[in-house]
């Protein structure tokens, strides 16, 4: 999942100058900015580093070549430096559209007045929810009913679950649900975090925590790296509680943990989080960022495979403000830390 950026950096990729953003750009990205404007010769489509891809550039290069025929002016792919840097492009006008992170979408938006137009989708959703889990052993003390087990639709293995997240017949992983459970966590536990800059590993559930009274140091903090790590964190027995996306026991191979779906009880879910997306810059004007927004959610149907291979994702929908205002909160609440 992509991460929140925390932190300015500059671009890597190229030797960008950077600029400030206008001090009177739209906050809110009305509509009605940058209709007048004149089309521009040429349009840089800001890319994050990749870890599965060496040459991103060049792999993406069947989108921005299908933009440039689309639209009739050249799209080139940049690799920036990280998240921020990718917002720092699109608001000096470096770059006129990113893919970003769902912080960065927010940032680019409060900083400079840029558009979210897009979300990704993955395993048929545009947002994820943290989860809680457990061992087995203790499942008594955070479900409320008998574990059941479930098939996950994304790799189709069946995992345990309670407190009504999901059945023989249902496994959505949509939430929030179960978080009542999180107030049996007394002084003390162990419990797995991931990254600070994680959504669902960290924030979620210190938000989470926080809103059901508990105290995050009071707890005996457990950091990992890794959503993966995060679940063998409880299975191993190093925690008695963890926090993961969903449905994260999908990173572990069987023969890793051939027994997990056996031994990781998942009993809570938080608030959807958005995935990232698109973002468009202030100097296109209105009608072209109408016709990239349609042609990139249109891309699914034209080139499934560039999506799948460098994005893991299956398609881009249109971005929801509310889930993008939430993750301005979370941002906002971890600035810093």
């Amino acid at each position: 999942m992509r991460k929140t950026p925390l932190a300015a950096f500059a671009i890597a990729a190229l030797a960008l100058t950077l600029a400030a953003c206008s001090p009177d750009a739209s906050a809110s990205g009305g509509s009605s900015a940058g209709s007048s404007k004149d089309r521009p010769s040429e349009i840089t489509l800001a890319l994050i580093p990749n870890e599965q891809v060496n040459d991103l550039v060049t792999s993406a290069k069947p989108l921005t070549d299908y933009l440039s025929k689309e639209l009739g002016v050249p799209v080139k792919g940049v690799v920036t430096k990280d998240y921020q840097a990718a917002v720092e492009a699109v608001c000096s006008g470096q770059a006129q559209i990113a893919i970003a992170d769902a912080g960065s979408l927010a940032a680019a938006q409060d900083e400079c007045g840029a558009y979210p137009v897009l979300q990704d989708v993955r395993n048929g959703a545009s947002s994820y929810a943290s989860e809680a889990f457990t061992s087995i052993k203790n499942a008594s003390k955070y479900c409320t009913d008998a574990p059941v087990k479930a098939t996950y639709a994304a790799d189709g293995r069946q995992y345990l679950y309670c407190n009504g997240i999901a059945d023989g017949a249902k496994n959505t992983g949509v939430g929030p649900v179960g978080l009542d459970a999180l107030k049996k966590i007394t002084k003390g536990t162990k419990v797995a975090f991931g990254n600070t800059t994680s959504p669902a590993g960290y924030q979620l559930p210190v938000l989470d925590l926080e809103q059901a009274g508990i105290k995050v140091d009071d707890l005996t903090q457990v950091p990992v790296t890794g959503n993966d790590n995060l679940i063998m964190a409880v299975y191993h027995g190093d925690a008695e509680v963890g926090f993961a996306y969903w449905d994260a026991r999908s990173s572990i191979k069987p023969t890793e943990a051939p027994d997990l779906g056996d031994k990781v009880v998942v009993f809570g879910l938080s608030e959807m989080y958005p995935n990232g997306g698109v973002v468009l810059g202030t100097d296109l004007p209105q009608d072209m960022r109408d016709q990239i927004t349609t042609l990139m959610a249109g891309y699914d149907k034209v080139d499934p495979a560039t999506l799948k291979n460098i994005f893991s994702q299956t398609g881009w929908v249109k971005a929801d403000p509310a889930q993008i205002d939430l993750a301005r909160k979370v941002t906002a609440r971890f600035a810093g830390k």
